[in-house]
């Protein structure tokens, strides 16, 4: 039997739950009490996202109702009031809205205009390469400006895919939707304000711990490797593993009939639309969106959730005579079943946290790391510690978890705040599985890509982070500290 036919096998649903249920009652048996139980369950739901017999998210509606029945109903729904669920849904209607309005359409239009010119004389994969690289920009561009990758992935998403439709060949499609994402993911390590972690992590070094870390102090000590050359690592990553065949071909819809319309009005332009101009109902979109920014990037001043933003443009964008989507149709062409994914990672996050299980480990496990060691040594123990805790939940829960048990660790240690805390950030950007993650699940869920596809590219880059960049990054520490 070949590798691809022992994997298809042990991804079967008999084999899988067979296993998932095995892993699950070893563990119920060797841990004690309830901590016991809901690692079980953990374990279990994990096995299922890993090997995907099932979709994700109906592990997911398992795992809640596993949650419900072992423990209680309001910590199984528990996911369903954390404002990050909901920004993910509104970030759907978003997307649609966006889809609906054409904007996607004509931004796809816009861009490839501008980066490669008459598509009639360029080459496919010079093409390819350009519009990656510039998309990747701009996408690590957006970082700075929206302070959640959730929504960053959520507005791009429907430009990327129209984009990748222009191709014929796979790579191309894949590349082209995952390099930008994969920017604006990837490269908010280096941004205090791009993403939910970070300042998760800066807002207990400053309450807990009495340690500020400003914006400024951030960017300088993060942005220039796990910043900016991670993003440049990540593209050259993604161009390798997904690169389109040298005969592929692409096609830019509407080029050809916006120049015939244009050389008939014979110069004059009255009432003629090219390739590049927006319509009124995309005007609207793109200013729909802009409001959203606007509250996404000024949240220092009113204090609002990324939600308040997604609201109001999802308001917008559907209300009647002004808005340009029509709400009646998107429950038909929009997949929520994503929810379930989201709430169960976030029950089994504050499960695993009410039964003692998180405190427990992290506790045990910072027994390990070696305090007489040289700062990189330490620093590298703390990366390990988070990117094991990352195996069982979500990034999010892993920092509001590990932080309040890590920052009374520093101070007793007489550890400098400012790299063991970052050390720690680095570990909440190098995920594996898109279990680990709800951007790499929305990633995945809102693309035409594979699990597989997504998995190896998640893999690829994490590692040349890990093997490339952190001994840069903890050098730099050492020579700072």
């Amino acid at each position: 039997m070949n590798r691809r036919k022992a994997l298809e096998t042990l991804r079967s649903p008999i084999v899988a739950f067979g296993l998932a249920a095995i892993v699950a009652a070893a563990t119920s048996l060797s841990v004690p009490s309830g901590m016991g139980t809901m690692l079980s369950i953990t374990l279990f739901c994990i096995v299922l996202w890993v090997l995907t017999p099932v979709p994700p998210s109906y592990t997911g509606l398992i795992g809640l109702g596993l949650i419900a029945v072992a423990f209680s109903t309001d910590l199984a729904l528990v996911g369903f009031q954390k404002p990050a669920t909901w920004l993910i849904g509104f970030g759907l209607l978003m997307g649609e809205a966006t889809r609906q309005s054409g904007l996607a359409n004509a931004v796809g239009r816009t861009i490839a205009t501008e980066s490669i010119g008459d598509s009639s004389d360029a080459d496919t994969r010079r093409t390819y390469r350009r519009l990656l690289f510039v998309l990747a920009l701009g996408g690590h561009a957006l970082a700075f400006l929206v302070p959640s990758a959730l929504v960053r992935i959520l507005a791009l998403a429907p430009i990327l895919r129209e984009l990748g439709s222009w191709f014929d060949s796979r790579e191309a499609r894949v590349g082209l939707y995952l390099g930008p994402l994969f920017g604006t993911f990837y490269g908010s390590s280096g941004i205090l304000t791009a993403d939910l972690p970070n300042i998760i992590i800066s807002g207990f070094a400053e309450s807990i711990g009495g340690h500020t870390i400003s914006w400024s102090e951030w960017w300088l000590h993060m942005y220039p490797v796990m910043g900016l050359v991670r993003v440049l690592l990540v593209v050259g990553i993604v161009y390798l593993l997904f690169r389109p065949p040298a005969d592929s071909a692409f096609d830019v819809p509407g080029a050809d009939a916006a120049t015939d319309e244009t050389a008939a009005t014979d110069g004059d332009g009255a009432g003629a639309r090219t390739g590049t101009e927006f319509g009124a109902a995309e005007r609207r979109m793109l200013a729909f969106l802009l409001v959203g920014t606007a509250i996404w990037a000024t949240d220092f001043v009113h204090g609002f959730h990324p939600v308040i933003g997604a609201v109001a443009v999802v308001v917008l964008a559907f209300l009647p005579e002004i808005g340009v989507a029509d709400f009646d149709t998107a429950g038909g062409e929009v997949d929520f079943s994503i929810l379930f994914f989201i709430a169960a990672v976030f029950a089994i996050g504050d499960g695993l946290t009410e039964t003692g299980f998180t405190d427990t480990a992290a506790t045990h496990l910072l027994e390990f790391v070696p305090t007489g060691a040289p700062l990189a040594v330490i620093l590298a123990s703390v990366f390990l510690i988070t990117f094991g805790l990352t195996f069982l939940m979500e990034g999010v829960a892993v920092a509001s978890v590990l932080t309040p048990v890590l920052i009374p660790y520093i101070e007793g240690a007489g550890l400098p705040f400012t790299p063991v805390l970052l050390a720690e950030t680095m570990a909440l950007s190098s995920y594996f599985f898109p279990y680990q993650s709800a951007v790499l699940i929305v990633i995945l869920t809102e693309g035409d890509i594979g699990t597989r596809e997504l998995i190896v590219a998640t893999v690829a880059c994490s590692l040349a982070t890990i093997v490339l960049l952190l001994p840069i990054q903890f050098g730099l520490f050492s020579a700072f500290y």
